[in-house]
């Protein structure tokens, strides 16, 4: 017997753990985490776009800053302007800053010599002159007072470009009657001196189509807006900044999805290992009793002979303890392993058995005899296989012992029945032939002994042959009596008095050999269904039995109880010497007596009566008595079906 093993795939299977589980958990945890990853890289774009806003913003106030400075101080640190943007613009990743008026047209650019130079011919150090092209610049409509940016490209370079109004002075009321600059006032002078234009200022404070536009400050004043200024950052490295973040956001993402999905795959796997060691430890309690319930013995052993497994009807069978066979307890790291070894169990001849069983050859069958040392021999069936795994390793042996003794005995009662089938049909022919000549030769045997003188030859032969017709005449009635159907019809009777009645029939023989009776009845024993002459007729066969065994002086007791089930038992003993063991089986067996005057048929008799009642009769010898028969009958009888009964043909 091979013990195969499940492979991987299989038991994966098995777990509920299959490939496109797998797959399908890795998808989506993959495409969450690549999502979240996208997310956040979307987070870090905005942040910067934020950053490189506010950063421009700040250089616009600066510019706008500088450029209020140098109006209150004086008119030529204003004129100035250029040379601020430029240096302004010499930050690390600035391309560019330029300032425009209200048509659009490039007032100052960072980098810009008086003649077109770049800035280091003009000795200005910074970013690299970018000129800016008419479309470079966005329409005055488009830009607010918060800055705002695009990208664009420029000759093969992204440009992250910010942009907002340009107003670096606040709208003040002219003084009329006084002021700067023809009449312009100081501010006017001002942007007149920087080239900003000569705006008309209307006498509300509120330009209307100027170069100048009302907006609020943040003063509460309104915004006197010049025209535009641009800051241009180099978006290369920021644009490789987000690349190696998403590149790390992903390789993050990816061990994340992996150390996930190892993760699930742990936990599903603990599960399911949780849930396979439950259901295996509930097989193996299962397996356990349904091992111990087996009506079979099981036994197995392991290479070196030992037992390791073993149930109760095993036990039972060889008349041992469990604690004697598998001792669990007190067992030190010294002791071998497994229980008791094979020969330990006696009754069986284990080295031949297990010398059958070599090669990987197996017993399928096999009666034997398992003679327990102070026991009842049983007639056991006996198969045996090695065990193997898959790997070709002996693992130990099984036997199987099933205990045949009852099954032997209903095939000897069958026999048994065969035969006494035979000799019935044939008692009742030769009954028939025989019972009319003896009828005749008794009666010419009387009238001859009549004829002849009292007390002579002849009258002592005449009455020797009436006494053997006489003894014929019984012999051909017992066959008959054998021979009468085995199944036949019951009613309700009183126990107790059925047995009276048979000893009312012996009650001779019994005063003949002074025999006391003990009767054990119980005075509210319930009615059975029985046939009143037959059971009489069991049971006087049964105690005239007991009387021809017995010495005079004798005791015959009978004893009747209910059993469980339905079913009630007499029992006969006598206080004779007892009926041999070897022979008892077969004192039922037609013909068979150890009596020189008996006919064998007594026993046969009884026996053919209890088993039409439905019941049984065994017999053993009684402790402090002789043999004791006992018959196990039906209280409510067997009655045979309609149409089913047998005839003697007389």
């Amino acid at each position: 017997m091979k013990i195969l093993h499940t492979p991987l795939s299989r038991r994966f299977s098995a777990l509920g753990l299959s490939p496109w589980m797998l797959a399908g958990a890795a998808l989506i945890l993959g495409l969450t985490l690549v999502g979240l990853s996208v997310r956040s890289n979307q987070r870090e774009r905005a942040f910067m776009v934020h950053n490189l806003t506010d950063r421009a913003e700040t250089l616009i106030w600066a510019l706008e800053a500088g450029t209020r400075t140098g109006m209150n101080l004086s008119p030529d640190t204003v004129l100035g302007l250029r040379p601020l943007l430029t240096e302004t613009a010499r930050q690390p990743g600035i391309l560019y800053m330029a300032v425009t008026d209200a048509g659009g047209a490039i007032l100052a650019q960072s980098g810009e010599g008086g003649s077109g130079a770049s800035a280091e011919a003009s000795g200005q150090p910074g970013a690299a002159f970018v000129p800016l092209r008419p479309g470079d610049i966005p329409p005055l409509a488009q830009a607010t007072d918060k800055p705002q940016w695009r990208v664009r490209n420029r000759d093969g370079h992204e440009v992250f470009e910010v942009y907002r109004t340009f107003a670096p002075l606040n709208h003040v009321r002219r003084q009329r009657g006084g002021g700067h600059g023809h009449g312009r006032g100081f501010m006017g002078g001002m942007m007149h001196m920087m080239g900003f234009g000569d705006p008309a200022w209307p006498s509300d404070a509120t330009e209307h189509g100027g170069a100048f536009e009302g907006q609020p400050a943040a003063n509460g004043m309104p915004r006197q807006v010049v025209g535009v200024v641009l800051v241009g950052f180099e978006a290369q490295p920021f644009e490789d900044a987000l690349a190696q973040d998403a590149r790390n956001n992903l390789l993050s993402a990816a061990l994340a999805a992996a150390l996930g999905l190892a993760g699930f795959v742990m936990l599903f796997w603990a599960h399911n290992n949780r849930r396979w060691r439950r259901i295996l430890r509930d097989q193996q309690a299962m397996a356990s009793e349904v091992v111990a319930s087996l009506p079979l013995g099981l036994l197995i052993s392991d290479p070196a002979g030992r037992i390791v497994m073993i149930n109760d009807a095993a036990l039972d069978m060889f008349g041992r303890k469990r604690a004697e066979i598998l001792p669990t307890a007190g067992q030190d790291a010294s002791s071998p392993p497994g229980g008791a070894a094979l020969h330990s169990l006696k009754g069986l001849e284990w080295d031949e058995l297990v010398r059958a069983l070599a090669d990987g050859a197996r017993i399928p069958e096999r009666e034997t005899t398992l003679a327990v040392p102070g026991g009842k021999p049983l007639a056991v069936s006996l198969s045996a296989v090695g065990m193997r795994n898959e790997d070709g390793v002996f693992l130990g042996n099984v036997f199987v012992l099933r205990d045949i003794t009852e099954m032997k005995r209903l095939q000897a009662d069958a026999q048994r029945n065969d035969r006494l089938a035979a000799l019935g049909h044939l008692a009742a022919g030769v009954a028939h032939e025989i019972r009319n000549p003896l009828s005749t030769i008794k009666g010419v045997a009387l009238y001859i002994a009549k004829r002849m003188p009292a007390g002579g030859r002849e009258e002592e032969a005449a009455q020797r042959m009436i006494d053997e017709v006489t003894r014929l005449d019984r012999v051909v009635s017992e066959l008959l009596e054998f021979a009468r159907p085995g199944a036949f019809a019951t009613v309700s009777a009183q126990l107790g008095e059925v047995i009276d009645r048979a000893l009312r029939l012996s009650e001779a023989d019994l005063q003949a050999k002074n025999i006391a009776v003990v009767r054990e009845v119980e005075p509210d024993f319930p009615p059975v269904r029985v046939s009143p002459e037959r059971l009489t007729q069991a049971l006087l066969n049964l105690f005239l039995n007991a009387v021809q065994a017995m010495e005079p002086g004798g005791t015959l007791r009978v004893s009747a109880r209910q059993l469980p089930e339905g079913m009630f038992r007499i029992s006969v003993a006598d206080s004779g010497p007892g009926i041999p063991p070897e022979i008892q089986a077969s004192i039922f067996t037609p013909y068979f007596t150890t009596k020189s005057s008996g006919t064998g048929l007594g026993l046969a008799i009884v026996y053919q009566i209890v088993e039409g009642h439905g019941g049984s009769i065994s017999v053993g010898n009684a402790a402090g008595h002789g043999a004791e028969f006992t018959l196990t009958l039906p209280v409510d009888g067997k009655n045979p079906p309609v149409g089913t009964q047998k005839t003697s043909g007389i």
